[in-house]
């Protein structure tokens, strides 16, 4: 009897955890100063991807040197693609130089190779299943 309620105990507990969309954890690495925020993105596919005008999750958190970690809010299991940058002047959008290179650091979740303009959104999708965890490195070009 003792064995019964003990088993119908977890299984509902387990129940529980199960229906809920854990967050996704982010180290983010490779910050060179703690001037300003670090402002991230999370795109549930290209076009959102793309355009930067919708996403399932956002915010900014002030900048640490070195590295430093953000949660999302709850996100159902899916493919997501996450972008983050170094605002250092806080002004909300990246700067160029006249050349055209960034001014701040950016990154992108699986790191992709950068040589000129954004990844293809393929580069950046991963699957996310239960809690998740990623790493994004902040790259600088000055």
């Amino acid at each position: 009897m003792k064995l019964n309620v003990l088993l119908w105990l977890i299984i509902l507990t387990s129940g529980i955890s199960y229906s809920q969309s854990p967050q996704i954890e982010i180290t983010i690495t490779n910050i060179r100063n703690s001037q300003g925020t670090i402002k991230w993105a999370v795109f549930k596919n290209e076009t959102q991807f793309k355009t930067y005008t919708t996403y399932v999750d956002a915010g900014y958190i002030q900048a640490k040197e070195g590295s430093l970690i953000i949660k999302t809010k709850e996100i159902p299991d899916g493919n997501y693609a996450v972008s983050v940058y170094h605002d250092e002047n806080n002004n909300s959008k990246i700067d160029f130089n006249f050349l055209g290179l960034p001014m701040e650091g950016f990154g992108f979740s699986n790191n992709p190779t950068i040589y000129f303009g954004l990844p293809a959104y393929t580069e950046c999708v991963f699957e996310k299943k239960g809690k998740s965890n990623k790493s994004i490195k902040v790259k600088y070009y000055l």
